[in-house]
């Protein structure tokens, strides 16, 4: 049962991302909805039996998503400044 509802958790994140996204229009949105809703349902996971594997996979889930978040949203805002008029990109 903790199974079922894991994964209806992690396909509710996929539609609240593609939900998130279409109504903000921020990717940095989307992809926070998306990997807060994969950690949820990854701790769901959890609280059946446990065993040191799932818990070590839990903890490179919860780091991966860390990671992915704070260099996903570093390239959004960079992808997202407006770039130099070409005036200035030459100098003049």
């Amino acid at each position: 049962m903790i199974q079922v509802l894991a994964t209806v958790v992690a396909a509710l994140g996929v539609l609240g991302a593609g939900i998130a996204l279409v109504t903000t229009g921020s990717r940095s949105t989307a992809l926070r909805v998306l990997l807060d809703m994969l950690v949820a349902a990854g701790l769901l996971r959890l609280t059946g039996e446990q065993t040191w594997r799932e818990l070590a996979a839990t903890v490179v889930i919860v780091l991966l998503r860390r990671m992915l978040s704070s260099a996903l949203t570093e390239n959004f805002r960079r992808s997202a400044r407006p770039a130099d008029p070409v005036g200035r990109a030459a100098g003049g």
